[in-house]
């Protein structure tokens, strides 16, 4: 066995023959740390110049700490009697957590700023135990001279990927780190043992339900060989997947999952991608009511194909314009939307009377209107309101007037007792000319209880619409839309940054408030190119919860602290007179994003 103190000269002489001659001069040196090298140099790094970026951003009570620090306490009480310390980062190799095993390490480490804070990507600092890990993805441990920067050559270091069981991805890294005198290869071993601890406690964390998914996940993926996606508290593709599907294709058939799960639907599916692509889809549910999460085999149909019974068609939209507000059908990309289109304009067209389910403001009433719009212009729309006050007589003599009409009844749920009779007589005047009947409903519940319900018996089908936030390939169009209709005379549009943070916000109010935020935007910039910070404060978070009116002004006053800051939470903390630990606590609380 070669003498460490030989091997470590030899690497040294390599490295300074490869800083000074390039790749040719480092013969002798394994390929991992050869690549690493000269990664570091195409980076654009000096060995001579030792510098550490801090970030001020950091969660240091994130999951992955929580579900570390048991595992980080037990291999530190095995390593009480050994010079180390040992240190866990986050997915971008910032150190969220530190433990010294010996004073004295910490102190050396200390003065390279190894501690809480800072980032040791590869592209950063060069050739390390943390930020090759990442550019390598498996075990790595650098030893003394193996290390680019100067400043770091007295340090021994292994550290071992931390990956997330439900999605393969690198969640962090386990870094221990001594001097180069104390270094000894069985701490590998350790390292990569406890490593997979933190990760099984990463899946262990997660819900019974969520756990459930991920076994099936493993099962179809192993028993069926083919693509197979999982959705639910996060998504999993297999290599099949991948090769599949590219990232924006996943996108599109993971909201589509996400819709399914509200129909509990274990039917085959399939979906048109926008280069034309046929993708069919099996889902298996997991979980019961509103659906712990989905799993889809996937294959691609490589010719045209009729259907088989059972199987759900999603492809292109009519070509029939319609400005109303849910968005122009032929435009549409979202399959699930899609889906809901062609279930409603064929019911329509059959003349069955159809409830449309789905969230306020997500366009139930639209989609009724323009669907059947786009089949029949010669006939009137009658919109009947269950909360308004209405003149059932004047909407009864609206409905008989031309036979052959639609009426759409909004907020069916909402029906009073009073205004039960005058609904029967509208929807009985309706069944004597012949006029379609439409209504829309919030999503039903099993123990709904009203006046409502004793007119379920009255329709035939039942739609389910989805949300704003499963429908990302149609905001473009939304927006455009939207725009157009708030200002159609300015030139007014929506910059790729804005873009992003309203792609980014979970929109509970749907479309409506889609709408409120541009209203807001072009008042504050009237006409060119909307910029994130033109949009209303709630766009910049993705908590769902309902805030009250005090958290409301606290959050707006907190994103307007850190756009003056320029994202610095320490700077905006001192503008509003809160601590540090307050500010990262209310950023994570609101859902506060994209600052």
């Amino acid at each position: 066995m070669a003498d460490p103190r030989d091997q470590q000269l030899r690497i040294a002489a390599a490295r300074a023959d490869f800083l000074e001659y390039g790749p040719e001069g480092a013969a002798g040196v394994g390929d991992v740390v050869a690549a690493s090298w000269a990664r570091s140099r195409s980076a654009g790094l000096d060995a001579d110049r030792y510098r550490v970026k801090y970030h001020d951003d950091i969660d240091f009570d994130s999951r992955l700490s929580r579900c570390a620090r048991p595992v980080l306490a037990r291999l530190a009480d095995d390593m009480s009697d050994v010079p180390v310390t040992i240190a866990l980062t986050d997915a971008r190799a910032r150190i969220v957590e530190r433990r010294d095993c010996s004073a004295a390490v910490g102190r050396v480490l200390d003065r390279v700023d190894f501690d809480r804070g800072f980032s040791f990507e590869e592209s950063g600092v060069g050739t390390n135990g943390v930020g090759t890990v990442f550019e390598v993805g498996a075990p790595v441990s650098v030893v003394g001279s193996e290390h680019f920067n100067q400043s770091l050559v007295q340090f021994a270091c292994t550290g071992a990927p931390i990956l997330d069981p439900m999605t393969g991805r690198v969640a962090g890294v386990l870094d221990v780190s001594m001097l180069v005198q104390s270094w000894n290869g069985l701490v590998e071993a350790l390292v990569r043992s406890a490593a997979a601890d933190i990760g099984r406690n990463l899946l262990l964390d997660r819900s019974a339900s969520t756990r459930a998914l991920f076994e099936l996940y493993l099962r179809a993926s192993a028993r069926s060989g083919q693509a197979v996606m999982a959705v639910g508290e996060t998504v999993m593709v297999n290599e099949s997947a991948r090769a599949l599907l590219g990232p924006e294709e996943q996108n599109t058939i993971g909201q589509y999952a996400q819709f399914l799960m509200t129909k509990q639907e274990n039917a085959i599916h399939t979906v048109t991608l926008d280069n034309g692509r046929l993708i069919r889809m099996r889902a298996s549910h997991v979980g019961a009511g509103d659906s712990a999460g989905v799993v889809l085999l996937l294959d691609e149909v490589r010719t045209t194909v009729t259907p088989s019974r059972g199987d759900r068609a999603v492809t292109a939209g009519p070509a029939a314009p319609s400005d109303a507000g849910a968005g122009r059908p032929h435009r549409m990309r979202s399959p699930a939307w899609v889906t809901a289109y062609r279930d409603v304009a064929r019911a329509l067209a059959d003349g069955e009377a159809t409830i449309v389910i789905g969230e306020p403001g997500s366009g139930r009433r639209s989609i009724l209107i323009e669907a059947y719009q786009n089949a029949d212009t010669t006939h009137p729309v009658v919109v009947v309101d269950t909360e308004a006050p209405h003149d059932i007589e004047t909407l009864t003599r609206a409905v008989t007037a031309s036979p052959g009409g639609l009426m759409v009844i909004r907020h069916l749920e909402r029906l009073s007792t009073e205004a039960l009779p005058g609904v029967r007589t509208l929807l009985e005047a309706a069944d004597r000319s012949g006029t379609v009947v439409g209504a829309t409903i919030d999503t039903l519940h099993d123990d709904a209880v009203g006046p409502y319900t004793d007119l379920l018996g009255r329709f035939v089908r039942a739609v389910h619409l989805p949300p704003l936030r499963l429908r990302g390939p149609d905001l473009e169009v939304l927006i455009d839309d939207i725009l157009k209709g708030i200002a159609p005379q300015r030139n007014t549009r929506v910059s790729p940054q804005a873009l992003r943070v309203l792609a980014a916000f979970s929109w509970p109010q749907n479309l409506t408030q889609l709408r409120t935020a541009l209203e807001w935007a072009v008042r504050v910039r009237p006409v060119g190119e909307i910029q994130p910070e033109d949009l209303p404060g709630f766009c910049r978070t993705t908590a769902r919860r309902v805030l009250t009116p005090i958290e409301v002004t606290e959050r707006d006053a907190i994103i307007a602290a850190l756009g003056e800051a320029g994202g610095n939470r320490v700077r905006a903390a001192q503008a509003l007179g809160m601590s540090r630990s307050s500010i990262y606590r209310k950023i994570h609380g609101y859902g506060i994003v994209g600052l």
